[in-house]
């Protein structure tokens, strides 16, 4: 079938919303946010108000919906994804110096360029019967060296390249800067040593394998938000393992019963993560305002009732 949908004005993008049930209050303040936002992007807030007939989601919206619910949706997963984003930001650095620390300590101050303590580079099968090769300690280095050759905004490179020639490549703490989020969950990952990623998951107690999963689910959610992709009641496609209890932290009560595809889950895991990090942390009163203000469906992103009862959220 080919594609034939005309390009709309911002004026007649409200008034096919209009045949199809949306109140507007202010149409000229609705066409300025069509404007900044597109209607493309605001596609994806508009379905939570549709019709649903028998199981199939019709183009007419429930009556009684206006241009304010399905913007406002926008806004709240607008800032929930910068609140997720900061702390991301925070666990990030965190892991990032912990690495650092750990393995610099262990294997002295060019740990990265030490192939020995990586899985050697072997073929996996994918899931599509497809085959690729794994080789992190070689991805690494070439990626060190693009960022010496190409990136002349970090002084201290240049400030390196400057003052020494051997080694080629700056320490790691240097090295571990210029690298990004999913490089840092690849190196974990092909750690050869068990003991270190122990060590390194040790420093925000959890076990290494929990560790792991959660790193890959992290670096999935953290480019959902760097692409202003919609998070609120999205599937998350990365799903994390089930951490099933704590003997140090705060945590869910009742993990089996959460689902770990739906965002909330997540969400307890930043919050987990932050008891580490950030103690002084205002995550959870963050969020707890945000939900206050907007009131989204708090089943859509897994929320079970009750929830704020949870030690981790109090």
């Amino acid at each position: 079938m080919k594609y034939e949908k005309p390009p709309l004005t911002y004026q007649a993008q409200i008034e096919l919303l209009k045949s199809r049930g949306v109140i507007f209050a202010d149409e000229a303040k609705a066409a300025y946010q069509l404007a900044n936002v597109g209607y493309f992007r605001l596609i994806a807030y508009m379905f939570p108000f549709k019709e649903n007939n028998g199981g199939k989601i019709v183009n007419e919206f429930r009556h009684g919906t206006t241009w304010k619910d399905i913007y406002d949706m926008y806004v709240f997963d607008r800032k929930l994804r910068l609140l997720v984003f900061d702390a991301i930001e925070k666990i990030e650095v965190a892991i990032r110096t912990q690495m650092v620390y750990i393995l610099s300590l262990r294997y002295g101050s060019h740990w990265q360029d030490n192939k020995s303590i990586y899985k050697p580079k072997r073929t996996i099968r994918l899931s599509d019967g497809s085959k690729k090769e794994v080789d992190v300690y070689s991805d690494i280095q070439k990626h060190i060296r693009e960022q010496l050759h190409n990136n002349q905004t970090e002084l201290f490179i240049e400030k390196y390249r400057e003052t020494y020639d051997d080694p080629v490549n700056p320490p790691s703490w240097m090295c571990v800067e210029v690298m990004y989020f999913n490089q840092l969950s690849r190196i974990y990952s092909n750690l050869e040593e068990r003991r270190d990623r122990a060590e390194i998951a040790r420093s925000f107690a959890l076990p290494p394998d929990d560790f792991m999963s959660w790193l890959h689910t992290m670096n999935y959610v953290r480019n959902i938000c760097a692409h202003h992709a919609r998070l609120w009641n999205r599937d998350l496609k990365i799903v994390p393992c089930i951490l099933r209890f704590s003997k140090t932290k705060n945590w869910i009560s009742n993990p089996e019963s959460v689902q770990r595809s739906k965002v909330y889950y997540f969400l307890c895991m930043i919050n987990y993560m932050l008891q580490t990090v950030n103690v002084t942390s205002t995550f959870t009163f963050r969020l707890k305002e945000l939900i206050k203000e907007f009131k989204p469906k708090l089943s859509a992103m897994g929320f079970p009732e009750k929830w704020e009862e949870e030690k981790i959220w109090q």
